[in-house]
């Protein structure tokens, strides 16, 4: 093992330490946490969020649970110290790992991959996947446009500065695994067979162009009043032209064959 590595492991030790020790603080989420009981066993419900598949607007359903509006409650969870937050008794947790995998959470979400997250048993899990094209196409746009004030967990300016360069050029530094995350979310190695078996492990598999179905599934499974809420709306979309579509078409064919392996032929393009 390298310096560096040795270095970067023992960060992570210290930060998992840190956090551990925090929750324990305050045993107001451990208490909340040991009284839900869901439909099929299950004690929480956790989302691999891609991001621009509607992950937000699936986010926006559970956190209104508690009567209030989900922004608030988002930003509540943004502000604090370890990103969660209880509303009306439901407690939402998001983004940092080490709580997450502890499990003291209603709701929970986070854009890690599947394979760097332990969850714990009875997590039901739930992921939303898009048109390979459409979801970079507006990532793109989204980054272009940027937030408005006072969003929790705001795009972050390094991504903004690689949109302006232009699609094809933002192409050119979009790392791959922000590509094709759909793939990378599930299989380390982007390896379809992989990723369609890991998604085959989750509770729910949802699709951006159905999601009002989907979310009424989810919702019947679990027996919870989920509502949508749209989120995090981009106003301008992108048009990149048609010889920039075909290369990022091409670009995406494994995640398109991932698709085909999962999705009904209406929700694939």
């Amino acid at each position: 093992m390298d310096r560096t590595t040795a270095r970067h492991r023992l960060g992570v030790l210290r930060h998992d330490a840190a956090v551990t020790l925090a929750s324990r603080r305050d045993r107001e989420y451990g208490r909340s946490s040991r009284r839900y009981r869901l439909p099929e066993g299950m004690r929480r419900v956790y989302c691999y969020h891609v991001r621009k598949t509607a992950g937000t607007s699936l986010h926006y359903a559970f956190l209104a649970l508690g009567g209030e509006d989900p922004l608030d409650v988002q930003r509540r969870i943004a502000d604090d110290a370890l990103h969660r937050t209880v509303s009306d008794g439901y407690t939402f947790a998001a983004h940092e790992r080490r709580l997450l995998e502890q499990g003291h959470y209603f709701y929970g979400w986070s854009h890690l991959p599947a394979h760097r997250i332990r969850l714990p048993r009875r997590t039901f899990t739930v992921t939303i996947l898009r048109d390979p094209v459409q979801r970079v196409v507006s990532l793109y746009s989204y980054l272009l446009e940027g937030d408005e004030p006072g969003m929790p967990f705001p795009v972050p300016e390094s991504g903004r500065a690689a949109a302006r360069r232009g699609f094809s050029g933002f192409l050119d530094d979009l790392p791959r695994k922000d590509l094709l995350r759909q793939l990378f979310m599930f299989s380390p190695r982007f390896d379809v067979a992989e990723a369609a078996d890991t998604l085959g492990a989750c509770s729910a598999v949802l699709y951006t162009e159905d999601f009002a179905s989907g979310l009424a599934s989810v919702a019947r499974r679990l027996d919870l009043p989920l509502v949508a809420h749209r989120a995090r709306v981009t106003r301008t979309r992108a048009e990149p032209s048609e010889g920039e579509l075909e290369r990022l078409r091409q670009m995406l064919q494994p995640e398109y064959a991932l698709l085909g392996r999962l999705a009904p032929p209406s929700t694939v393009s």
